[in-house]
C-alpha cells in the first residue's frame, strides 16, 4: 500500500509539473508577439493588456511551442488522472487558487490559436453602433472606416453571427466599454471569459461536494487544465461564457427546475448547441413531470424573449454552418465520395444526418460507461444530479465524437461534466480527443505560412485528423460493447 500511494504521489508531483510547463510555455508564447498564431490587436491604450514584447517570431518557432505546450499539458492530464485513480490527494483549495491564477495569466497575454476574438469584437460593435450582427458583417463596418471591422481577417470579414443573442449582448458590453479600440474591446472579452472560467470551476467544486479527491479532480482537469486555458480563456472563445450557464444549471436543478430552465436558456442563448444539456437535465428530472415542466417552461421564456428583438435571422448562419464539414472529423472522409454521386448540398445533408445518427449509437453504447462514472461519483447520493450531469457528459462527448463540424473549443463543454464523474475509461476518449484537435488547430490563423508549416499543418489536419477521429470513434464503440457485454468498463 505504501508503495503504490509513493508512486500515487510521484506521478501527482509530475503532473503538476507538466501542467506547469504546458501553461508557461502558452504564456511565453503569447509573449512573444504577433505571429502566426497570434493575429494583432490594434488600438490601445498601451498600459491595458493584453501585453507582448513584440519580437515577431517565426510560424516555425509558435507551432512548436503550442505543441509542446499541448503535448506537455496532455502529459501532465493523463498522469493527473492516473495519480487521483490510484489515491493521490492534493489539496484542493491551493489547485483551485492557482488555476484561477493561471486563467488570469493567459488573460494578460493576446489571444491565440484562431483570429475568431476579431469578429467577436466587431459583432459587438456592430450591436453598440445600432447595426445587426446577424444580418451586417465586419467588412460593413470596414467600408464605414471602422477600425474594429478593419481589425478582422479572413475568413471572418463576411461572416455574420453564428452566435445566440446572450453572446451579443456580452459582445455588445465588451464594445461598449471598448469603442473604436479592439485592443480594449478583446480585453474585455477575454476577461469576462475568464472570469466565466474560474466561475465554472467553483461550481463544478460545489458540485464535487465536500469529498477531497473529486474537488481535487475538478481543481486539475478543469482549473489547471492547459488545454481549456488556451482554447476557453487565452484564445476568448464564447465557449466559456455559455458553459458557465449549463453548469450553473446542474447546480440549481437540485432546487429549482425554473431557474435551471433560466440558466439554460441562457446558455442556449449563448451557443445553441449547449441545447445538449437541456436534454441532459430533463433526462436528470424524467420522474418529474412537473418539474420537467418547469424547466422546460421556464428555458422557452427566455429563449423568447433573447431572440424575439432579433428575429428569425439569428438563426440563418445557423442553417448555413449545418452543412459545413471541418477538416479533423471521421464524417470528412465521406464528403468526396458522396459529393461525387450527389448534388453538393444533398450530400452535406446527408452527411449531417448521418453525424445525428451515429451520435444516438454512441451515447447508447456508452451509457454504461457514463452512468457507472456518475454514480460512482460524489454525485452518487443525489436524487437528480447523478443522471443530468452523466447525461450531459454522455451527449456532449458522443457530439464531439460524431459531429460533421467541430473544432478544439468545443470540448469545453464535455468537460465540465467529465470533471465531477468519477475516473472511467471514457476520460481517455476525451483526452485523446482534446489534445489532437488543439495539435490540428495550430498556429491557427488563416495567414500564408512557411512550406514546412504549411505541410505540417495540412498533414495533421486534413490527413491524419479524420483518421484519428475514425480511432475515436470506434474507441468508443469498442467501449461501449463491452459495457454492453458486462465487461469491465472502468
Amino acid at each position: 500500500m505504501f508503495h503504490v500511494k509513493h508512486n500515487a504521489a510521484g506521478q501527482g508531483r509530475a503532473s503538476l509539473v507538466c501542467l506547469g510547463v504546458g501553461i508557461g510555455l502558452l504564456l511565453v508564447t503569447g509573449l512573444l508577439g504577433t505571429s502566426a498564431a497570434q493575429p494583432p490587436v490594434p488600438g490601445g491604450p498601451g498600459w491595458l493588456p493584453p501585453y507582448d514584447l513584440g519580437g515577431g517570431p517565426s510560424a516555425g518557432l509558435v507551432t512548436g511551442l503550442l505543441l509542446a505546450s499541448a503535448l506537455v499539458g496532455a502529459v501532465g492530464l493523463g498522469l493527473a488522472m492516473v495519480a487521483l485513480r490510484a489515491g493521490w490527494a492534493p489539496d484542493p483549495r491551493r489547485l483551485t487558487v492557482a488555476g484561477a491564477v493561471a486563467a488570469g495569466a493567459v488573460v494578460l497575454v493576446p489571444p491565440m490559436g484562431s483570429a475568431d476574438h476579431l469578429v467577436y469584437a466587431a459583432y459587438g460593435r456592430l450591436a453598440a453602433t445600432g447595426g445587426n450582427p446577424y444580418t451586417e458583417t465586419a467588412s460593413d463596418l470596414a467600408r464605414a472606416g471602422d477600425p474594429v471591422g478593419r481589425a478582422v481577417e479572413a475568413p471572418w470579414q463576411d461572416t455574420p453571427s453564428v452566435y445566440g443573442p446572450f453572446a451579443t449582448a456580452e459582445q455588445w458590453l465588451a464594445s461598449r466599454i471598448g469603442g473604436t479600440s479592439a485592443h480594449t474591446t478583446v480585453f474585455v472579452l477575454t476577461l469576462l471569459g475568464a472570469v466565466a472560467f474560474v466561475l465554472t470551476g467553483l461550481l463544478l467544486q460545489r458540485l464535487a461536494g465536500p469529498d477531497h479527491g473529486a474537488r481535487s479532480r475538478v481543481a486539475l482537469l478543469w482549473s489547471l487544465n492547459p488545454l481549456l486555458l488556451f482554447v476557453a480563456v487565452n484564445a476568448g472563445h464564447v465557449d466559456a461564457f455559455a458553459v458557465a450557464f449549463a453548469v450553473a444549471a446542474l447546480v440549481a436543478v437540485r432546487s429549482s427546475p425554473v431557474l435551471a430552465g433560466v440558466l439554460v436558456g441562457l446558455a442556449c442563448a449563448t451557443k445553441v448547441t449547449l441545447g445538449l444539456f437541456v436534454l441532459a437535465l430533463v433526462w436528470g428530472l424524467r420522474r418529474r413531470p412537473k418539474a420537467i415542466a418547469q424547466l422546460l417552461g421556464s428555458a422557452a421564456v427566455v429563449g423568447v424573449l433573447a431572440y424575439l428583438p432579433v428575429g428569425t435571422d439569428a438563426f440563418a448562419q445557423i442553417r448555413e454552418n449545418s452543412k459545413l464539414v471541418s477538416l479533423a472529423t471521421a464524417l470528412r472522409l465521406t464528403v468526396h465520395p458522396l459529393e461525387s454521386v450527389l448534388a453538393p448540398d444533398t450530400a452535406r445533408t446527408l452527411i449531417g444526418a448521418v453525424g445525428w445518427l451515429l451520435l444516438v449509437v454512441v451515447a447508447w453504447l456508452l451509457a454504461p460507461v457514463v452512468a457507472r462514472a456518475a454514480r460512482r461519483g460524489p454525485l452518487g447520493g443525489e436524487a437528480v444530479l447523478p443522471d443530468a450531469v452523466g447525461a450531459a457528459a454522455l451527449l456532449t462527448l458522443a457530439w464531439l465524437l460524431t459531429a460533421p463540424y467541430s473544432l478544439p473549443w468545443y470540448d469545453v463543454a464535455a468537460w465540465a461534466p467529465f470533471t465531477v464523474l468519477a475516473a472511467s475509461a471514457a476520460d481517455g476518449l476525451l483526452l485523446a480527443r482534446t489534445a489532437f484537435m488543439v495539435c490540428a488547430y495550430v498556429p491557427g490563423r488563416a495567414v500564408p505560412l512557411p512550406d514546412a508549416v504549411d505541410a505540417f499543418a495540412r498533414t495533421v489536419r486534413g490527413t491524419v485528423g479524420p483518421y484519428v477521429g475514425v480511432a475515436l470513434l470506434l474507441g468508443a464503440l469498442w467501449l461501449g460493447l463491452r459495457a454492453r457485454r458486462g465487461r469491465v468498463a472502468g
